[in-house]
């Protein structure tokens, strides 16, 4: 098989080492080094009210003092007393299409109605809008010492989506996987425009307050309840110096070096480096004074075993290598015959992310087996699952757990999980009505992608979950469904990527493969889009050297070279389809 370009992006955007060709939301670096804030655009001033000014005019610059969670001082001097003693803005953020007609004259006051994009919650969590929401609050307006103000309180505070990358930023707060093997990002929206000094203390303090709810007790905080930053976190010549109280004291020598991945991916992303005391003594005593982020590199999120970049597929129902993407070799598929999984007809494969073991769903439906790629001579008997129903391509977490989900197309689907152990385990879940049309895990093994099809819409959709435990940690469930409220219609895939996830879909044209952040806030177009090919379904993972590849409405597949080309198998030469399939 031969190569064949199908087309080239002309024009790219590129922002710190990750190109990307943006047609909606904002460019968010996918690297882990040097994150870089985008500060485009024209910020709101809070300014403090003048004398003698309309009703509409103190409504507006209410809510444009209020866009500054830095000012918020200034906003309470358009409300009266008592409004301004009862408002409590850190409650929440609603982040709302701001336009002219937003706000209206009413007899009782000025109205603001207004389409809503998203809530952020107390812990800066962002929950997007549904698509009906509206931000909607009436208020209302009293005369104070002959001066119009706020005299009703609104539920926190609201803030124009054209300012909301100006005013915030998407920051990251590592725990671990219950397996203590990865870190896990958490997510919040915090303020972008502090100092570093302040910006470091407000990240720390985020972090020893633990997890959010979304990823609540499915992920490990190793500093011990109590644990506080001693008054606040100095930066010196990028040197963020975390000076903990006695109560991280207490822990192991291995639990205070997780302690220390944990504070230095966080402070990484505002390019700092960090230095942790104790009670004034150094954390890790056996280590450099200032901590390099290098030295904690295995608690990487993305999981960065070099075989997550190798490709797999099914061809003719058969398990396959697919060699040459780098251009070293011709490409081509070499059936894996040597192996368990060769001796049954597949409609479905899975790999694990070291590349070592599979897992395939037999083409009659009715089995999962499992086993390894290249056995010894003697491979033993392969680990076969019944399954019921329809039942979804399986998916391998970095601990290589099998994730499996199966009678997807019945009333009440059922979602397990094979333990590395060979020990499989019933996971409860409820998916309200809705059909799972296909699961990702990532490699941490707590975060769960999935494409769902509506009873309601009849239109697919894309939401991420959350592996939690229940019953004292003695039943796993898969909650904290967060639907990511894309502005795209017959969406076929999504697959998790080193900058966000890849999703399959149409916005206003043809399909086409769109880049979007983890929680929904960022949408834009996949670097290359719009070759000559329909997209349907998406093979990546987070490893930073993966080729996303496509599987086009005919069956055949494409990937995206590094030089942003996206290149095909020749089809000239056999016109056999192929369903790839990456590590995890």
């Amino acid at each position: 098989m031969r190569r064949r370009l199908l087309g080239f992006v002309l024009a790219v955007a590129l922002l710190g080492g990750c190109a990307t060709v943006p047609t909606k939301g904002t460019i968010r670096n996918g690297e882990r080094e040097g994150l870089a804030r985008d500060l485009g655009g024209v910020g709101v001033e809070a300014k403090p009210p003048r004398a003698n000014i309309g009703d509409m005019q103190i409504v507006s610059g209410f809510l444009e003092a209020m866009s500054d969670s830095q000012a918020y001082d200034v906003a309470r001097q358009y409300m009266t007393p008592e409004a301004a003693g009862a408002w409590k803005p850190e409650a929440q953020t609603v982040v709302y299409d701001q336009a002219p007609e937003s706000l209206t004259r009413t007899n009782n006051g000025i109205q603001l109605t207004a389409q809503k994009i998203a809530t952020i919650g107390a812990r800066g969590e962002w929950t997007p809008a549904g698509p009906n929401e509206k931000a909607d609050f009436l208020f209302k307006l009293k005369k104070v010492d002959g001066q119009l103000r706020v005299a009703s309180v609104p539920p926190g505070a609201f803030l124009g989506s054209n300012q909301v990358d100006l005013k915030l930023a998407p920051r990251d707060l590592y725990f671990f996987n219950p397996s203590r093997d990865l870190l896990v990002p958490d997510q919040v929206w915090l303020p972008q425009t502090l100092p570093s000094g302040q910006a470091a203390t407000q990240l720390i303090q985020e972090l020893l307050k633990g997890p959010t709810t979304r990823l609540g007790n499915g992920v490990v905080s190793i500093a011990p309840p109590g644990t506080e930053v001693q008054v606040s976190v100095p930066v010196d010549l990028g040197v963020a110096t975390v000076a903990l109280n006695d109560t991280a004291g207490s822990l192991r020598d291995q639990d205070r070096r997780l302690l220390a991945a944990q504070i230095v991916w966080t402070l990484n992303q505002l390019n700092l480096r960090a230095k942790i005391t104790v009670g004034g003594a150094p954390l890790l005593p056996d280590e450099p004074e200032v901590l390099p982020f290098a030295n904690f590199s295995a608690y990487d999120p993305q999981a960065t075993a070099g075989a997550m970049t190798k490709l797999y597929g099914l061809l003719g129902e058969k398990p396959q290598r697919i060699v040459g993407l780098d251009g070293a070799s011709n490409i081509s598929a070499q059936p894996l015959n040597s192996g368990p999984l060769a001796l049954s007809k597949a409609q479905s494969f899975a790999v694990t992310l070291a590349g070592d073991a599979g897992a395939i769903v037999t083409a009659d439906g009715h089995r999962v087996v499992y086993g390894k790629l290249d056995p010894p001579d003697n491979p033993g008997k392969p680990s076969e699952i019944p399954v019921d129903g329809r039942t979804l391509p399986p998916s391998f977490d970095g601990q290589d757990n099998l994730w499996i989900l199966d009678k997807a197309d019945g009333d009440h689907p059922r979602l397990r999980v094979r333990h590395d152990d060979g020990h499989l385990s019933a996971v409860e879940t409820e998916f309200a009505g809705d059909t799972p049309v296909a699961l990702r895990m990532a490699p941490d093994g707590v975060r769960a992608l999935l494409v769902m099809h509506s009873a309601a819409t009849k239109q697919n959709y894309v939401e991420t979950a959350t592996v939690q435990t229940t019953n004292g940690g003695k039943q796993v469930k898969l909650g904290e469904f967060q639907p990511l409220r894309l502005a795209l219609t017959n969406i076929t895939d999504a697959a998790w990527d080193k900058q966000g996830i890849i999703v399959i879909g149409t916005d206003k044209a043809a399909p086409q493969p769109w880049l979007v952040s983890t929680d929904g806030s960022s949408l834009q177009l996949l670097p290359g889009a719009a070759p000559g090919f329909v997209p349907e379904h998406v093979a990546s993972n987070t490893h930073k050297e993966t080729l996303p590849v496509i599987q086009d409405d005919a069956g055949h597949i494409h990937w995206l070279s590094k030089d942003l080309a996206w290149v095909s198998m020749n089809d000239d030469d056999s016109q056999a389809t192929i369903k790839p399939t990456y590590p995890g």
